[in-house]
């Protein structure tokens, strides 16, 4: 085998390896589908979990606690004044007796409004208390549910979540049972002469399907994008004794929370 021979064999055998190198190279680079491909189906079997974000009661925030305060001393001056407690009386003997035999035992809650209906969504008679808590000093919205025979008290035992807290349309000085003790206050001198308050009156305080009830304008007050669910069984609290304002809310059984999904601040 002369030189010749040996340069021309050597030259085939490394031009035969690279084209091996080459194609086993291409193999291994990923094509831009594959690469989606692969990234659909990292994300199929681990998909992300977004929790609710849950509202804190302006009672309960450290960030809100010197204006809870406040509040709560107004509210005392009420209680010291017997204006709760005559309230309270009144409301009582309405009950259906196992309703009364827990105010009855809990001494420390004045009953100031209540209202029933299907609030849990299991079709059945569940009724929504707003009481005074003479040993916490503040309002309290507390929720019967039927079926479990259990009383459960909104921002504490039962977590609420607020679909509207991004909406450019939601404005609020606190959370609902705040709110609802800041226009007891205001309202101190018409509870004092009628013994009654704007909770009670007209049946504003209710249960039932907002799209049907003549005091909610759903064009006007601020609906959650994300409330695709029927408006019925909502929980409607009114925030006002001049004004047609409500923040409404709905129990969630999925995700086991009250969510706030319509409100609407504005005069008649």
């Amino acid at each position: 085998m002369n030189l010749q021979t040996i340069f021309l064999y050597f030259l085939l055998f490394g031009f035969a390896s690279c084209q091996q190198t080459i194609q086993s190279n291409s193999q291994n680079i990923p094509t831009k589908d594959s690469a989606v491909n692969n990234q659909n189906r990292q994300v199929a079997e681990s998909p992300r979990i977004v929790k609710p974000l849950l509202d804190t009661s302006t009672y309960a925030n450290p960030r809100t606690e010197e204006t809870a305060n406040q509040q709560r001393q107004q509210l005392v001056k009420l209680a010291d004044e017997g204006l709760f407690e005559k309230l309270h009386l009144k409301l009582l003997k309405d009950l259906a007796e196992n309703q009364k035999n827990y105010f009855e035992s809990h001494t420390n809650l004045d009953l100031l409004a209540h209202t029933n209906g299907d609030i849990f969504g299991n079709k059945e008679n569940d009724v929504a208390y707003v009481v005074y808590d003479k040993e916490k000093h503040q309002i309290e919205i507390i929720l019967f549910d039927q079926q479990s025979k259990r009383f459960k008290t909104l921002y504490q035992d039962v977590h609420v979540s607020n679909l509207l807290q991004q909406s450019d349309c939601y404005y609020t000085n606190g959370t609902i049972d705040y709110s609802i003790a800041a226009e007891l206050i205001y309202q101190e001198d018409y509870i004092r002469s009628s013994q009654s308050n704007y909770l009670i009156d007209d049946k504003a305080f209710s249960i039932d399907d907002i799209s049907k009830n003549n005091n909610i304008d759903l064009k006007r007050g601020c609906l959650s994008k994300d409330s695709k669910n029927s408006m019925a069984n909502t929980l409607c609290i009114p925030t006002s004794s001049v004004y047609a304002n409500y923040q409404c809310l709905k129990y969630n059984k999925t995700k086991e929370i009250f969510e706030i999904y319509f409100s609407q601040e504005f005069a008649d």
